[in-house]
């Protein structure tokens, strides 16, 4: 089997409605970042990039990258660098196509950013393509499955106050969710604290499990003063609370509070996380698989298992090819602790594509089609794409 063609679609979705916000401070028409420290730049769309591999043997797959702004960077790596370098070959050859991509420009210090995100979306649809070929699902290809639903947490708690965001918790809670991560509010660890202390008022840790992401915006003294805080409220993990470079604070972290410290989210590759857990600075190793592809988040996985540490997938606003992957790959390691549900992005997604996968109650039940089992309306598809490319062999 050899790769004949491969194709590019940039996607951007428009919301719905535009979530107003008094920190936001656009950039340009559609990108903004939040007033505060360390603001991430974020889209009023919701972008990715889908990336179509076809073979001399009719079999098609379909993968996705994480690029939630500036999505034509990384299709400019695909269309110009690896696309061309991968026509040809095999894709069952997924572990030496990766190293074959990466080895290109590690010399040149290109070992993570847009080139390992463009080579994610590449990765992800090799093992489509196997999968379809074997008539296997994805997991059964990386050593079967552990179990066959996955516990979901549910990682959009909108509201722009503690009210509205309790408020929020109720709902899904009605909606069968057991666990919830909260998003900080970006106004300083009172705040952050004063929500999850009226959320685990109302739910005890019975009842709700909790979950904080700091997106890297508290010093080490308010990480330090918050993390011995919340180890009282029995959260289950809390995320990037320091700089994200900053492996010695978050190592320094981890020894003084009860709660798992949990990091991912911005590492590329197995020797990032090598890095980071032989510091003991990552207690709850979180790839993800729109920026780690499937070959390298199953070594990421393993790694981690044989340090005795928990695997939770990373998933920002994956459509359906990004999130069936991280099912496939949760399923497969013995490690695994929760899986990141995102149900905007999910009901997005329905508008061009479904998946074989099913939530229920806060369950993801484990699919059993050949590949990933996603199933894309490419016309439907296409009233969404703001750029298309085509590289044949």
């Amino acid at each position: 089997m050899k790769i004949t063609k491969i194709e590019v679609y940039i996607v951007k979705i428009p919301p719905q409605q535009i979530a107003a916000s008094p920190t936001k401070r656009y950039i340009t028409g559609d990108y903004y970042i939040n007033a505060g420290r360390r603001s991430c730049i974020y889209s009023d769309k919701m972008e990715t990039i889908f990336v179509k591999v076809s073979t001399d043997e009719g079999i098609e797959g379909w993968g996705e990258l994480l690029a939630p702004t500036n999505p034509e960077v990384a299709a400019t790596v695909i269309k110009n660098h690896l696309a061309p370098l991968v026509l040809g070959e095999n894709p069952f050859q997924n572990q030496y196509l990766w190293d074959k991509m990466l080895d290109t420009l590690r010399e040149r210090g290109y070992t993570g950013g847009y080139l390992v995100d463009a080579m994610a979306g590449l990765d992800v649809a090799f093992w489509d393509i196997k999968g379809k070929a074997l008539g296997l699902p994805v997991y059964m290809l990386l050593g079967g499955k552990y179990r066959d639903k996955l516990r979901c947490y549910c990682s959009s708690v909108p509201g722009q106050s503690t009210d509205e965001r309790l408020e929020s918790v109720d709902r899904i809670m009605e909606e069968g969710y057991d666990a919830i991560k909260i998003h900080t509010f970006g106004k300083g660890k009172h705040a952050d604290l004063e929500l999850l202390t009226a959320i685990r008022s109302r739910y005890d840790s019975g009842k709700l499990d909790l979950m904080l992401d700091g997106h890297g915006k508290y010093l080490l003294s308010e990480a330090f003063s918050l993390g011995r805080a919340i180890g009282e409220l029995d959260l289950m993990f809390f995320e990037s609370a320091l700089t994200f470079e900053d492996i010695q604070g978050h190592r320094k972290l981890a020894d003084a509070i009860d709660t798992a410290v949990a990091i991912g989210e911005p590492l590329r590759t197995i020797y990032a996380f090598r890095d980071w857990i032989d510091a003991g600075a990552l207690e709850v190793a979180q790839p993800d698989l729109g920026r780690n592809g499937i070959t390298e988040m199953v070594r990421i996985a393993h790694m981690a298992e044989a340090r005795h540490l928990a695997f939770a997938p990373h998933l920002s606003v994956h459509q359906l090819v990004g999130t069936a992957a991280s099912v496939h790959v949760s399923a497969a390691v013995s490690n695994f602790l929760i899986f990141e549900y995102q149900p905007n992005a999910i009901r997005t997604a329905s508008r061009y594509s479904h998946a074989a996968f099913r939530m229920e109650k806060g369950y993801i039940d484990v699919p059993n089609d050949p590949g990933l089992g996603v199933y894309i309306d490419e016309q439907a598809l296409r009233s969404f794409v703001t750029e298309y490319a085509e590289i044949k062999a």
